[in-house]
């Protein structure tokens, strides 16, 4: 599967919103080894699921943020032609995003929401990010993201699964996988035990814990699903952050 590179500092302006993503994210899709392109604005628009008029709205916001910078083109006849672009992006400070992402008829918001998780995940392609910062990083509501989200989920290019936060009142996260048809070794999730490892006092009391309300779930179920603790394998230290799915 092939993949194009996009700077992570397009999410860290507030001031870059939904459109200005999107459109970044198209131009660095067709640019080379050198950070150039020149694709059309018609193209940049059908890729980008919005229209001309809304691009030359947008693109002139990417220029003021210095993501790109734009050059003009001309023909022998003076008619102009398509414009160069140079995207302003460092190699080590991007993320990997799949290509065909363009190619499966996504909304605007989606291929937006689906960036943003990109721009958050892991090397096994999971992240787990709450649905609030995701609304900030794009400019949009939280109903618009939970609609993004169900969109990308019934589009085959990420899986939910939802946990409950039992060191946050209950309150559930969703982990969200994204898809690229690559099987990873990494373990997403890990089974908490307590053999043969040493803890801190203050450790052993949430171990213990944890030990006690995994014995009381042992057996339970919900629906077809069992209720195991798990913890989140992006924690370096122990004690881990405690979960039930």
């Amino acid at each position: 599967m092939n993949y194009f590179l996009m700077p992570k500092r397009a999410f860290d302006d507030i001031e870059v919103g939904m459109y200005e993503i999107v459109t970044l994210a198209v131009l660095c899709k067709f640019s080379n080894g050198n950070n150039v392109c020149f694709p059309a604005r018609k193209t940049i628009a059908a890729y980008g699921g919005f229209s001309v008029a809304t691009y030359n709205k947008y693109i002139i916001r990417l220029l003021l943020h210095r993501l790109v910078t734009k050059e003009s083109r001309w023909r022998h006849n003076r008619s102009q032609t398509s414009n160069l672009f140079m995207i302003c992006k460092n190699k080590k400070n991007c993320f990997k995003v799949r290509s065909d992402i363009f190619q499966k008829g996504l909304s605007t918001k989606a291929l937006c929401v689906y960036l943003c998780l990109c721009r958050y995940s892991a090397e096994d392609n999971c992240c787990r990010v709450s649905q609030r910062v995701i609304s900030r990083d794009c400019s949009m509501s939280l109903v618009s993201v939970i609609c993004a989200v169900e969109e990308l989920r019934k589009a085959g290019f990420l899986y939910t699964q939802r946990q409950t936060n039992i060191s946050n009142n209950g309150n559930y996260v969703l982990l969200y996988t994204l898809s690229d048809d690559i099987q990873h070794k990494n373990v997403i999730r890990k089974r908490v035990s307590t053999d043969n490892i040493k803890f801190s006092d203050s450790t052993n009391i949430i171990c213990r814990n944890a030990y006690v309300i995994e014995r009381r779930l042992k057996g339970l179920r919900i629906g077809n699903t069992h209720m195991q603790i798990t913890y989140s394998p992006y924690v370096k230290y122990i004690p881990p952050e405690l979960y039930l799915f």
